[in-house]
């Protein structure tokens, strides 16, 4: 299960998926809830999103670049504080100006803090108010593990398309939550999840290992790389040039990811939203030329 967005996840969250079996869906149940997709990174102001979860059967629609459309699932009136337990940050509610010229980015709006950046090892509070309800999280920032090497590998069956493989050195003395992201430039505006970057080092402690850096599919490409045959979805193409961030995390954000999608997500906000507050140590890779 790979990290996804939450703004796609939301619109289904009353949904239940079981394979081979009946599904029975209680309309009535229905409870609207705030979705909480908050993160704070080494060296990077904190930045929360609050979305609102939505019926199954409800009719939505999801252009990402009709900012009025946006604002159907956007909470923009919460009072968002986020603490280092010294400073308390007031974040501020802001639109990407992006949207306004008509194009694909993400996040398109949030709550951005502007008091202190996050900190290795440092643990980092949230605060919502919204009407008379608040939700309460708590996370810290794991130290960033750097790729000992990064290189292009082109596809045997299309030549034109490739993967990234990266080289990593697993920290022996703990157990270690791990994710990757990728931006093409001049192709994505945000950093991307691929297939299969979620995982932890049960099977590697303390060793050397590589993984294949996958593409993800950005709002962008919607309407260009979905053109593209299904076996290439996940490739990068020959002549991109690629930034890969590596990321680790706590426990409690990496069952959320772990779990997003399946029958019972993990959450670690109180009081009642779904979602996640998440800290990351992060890793900036120097962009790689996609050559073979």
């Amino acid at each position: 299960m790979k990290p996804r967005h939450i703004l796609l996840f939301l619109l289904f969250l009353c949904v239940v998926v079981a394979c081979k079996k009946e599904i029975i869906i209680d309309t009535d149940e229905f409870i609207e809830r705030p979705v909480v997709e908050g993160y704070i990174e080494n060296d990077a102001y904190p930045c929360v999103l609050i979305t609102k979860n939505q019926a199954y059967f409800e009719p939505m629609s999801l252009d990402f670049t009709d900012l009025n459309d946006l604002m159907k699932f956007f909470i923009v009136d919460a009072v968002v504080i986020v603490s280092d337990g010294v400073v308390d940050d007031t974040l501020q509610f802001g639109i990407n100006p992006l949207i306004l010229e008509g194009k694909y980015v993400w996040p398109p709006v949030r709550y951005q803090g502007s008091k202190f950046l996050g900190e290795v090892g440092k643990s980092y509070s949230l605060k919502i108010l919204i009407d008379d309800k608040v939700y309460t999280a708590n996370t810290s920032i794991t130290t960033p593990v750097m790729p000992d090497s990064l290189w292009f590998v082109q596809d045997p069956g299309i030549d034109t398309m490739g993967a990234i493989h990266a080289t990593f050195k697993d920290d022996p003395s703990q157990t270690n939550y791990y994710c990757y992201f990728a931006k093409r430039f001049g192709k994505d505006s945000y950093y991307v999840a691929g297939e299969f970057s979620l995982w932890e080092d049960s099977f590697f402690n303390g060793k050397e290992f590589e993984i294949i850096v996958m593409r993800g599919t950005s709002y962008e490409v919607y309407n260009t790389d979905y053109e593209e045959p299904l076996e290439s979805a996940m490739l990068f193409r020959v002549g991109d040039t690629v930034s890969v961030k590596a990321v680790t995390m706590d426990y409690d954000s990496y069952q959320f990811w772990r779990t997003l999608g399946g029958n019972q997500v993990e959450t670690n906000i109180e009081g009642g939203a779904l979602g996640v507050w998440c800290g990351y140590g992060a890793y900036y890779c120097p962009p790689i030329v996609c050559v073979p």
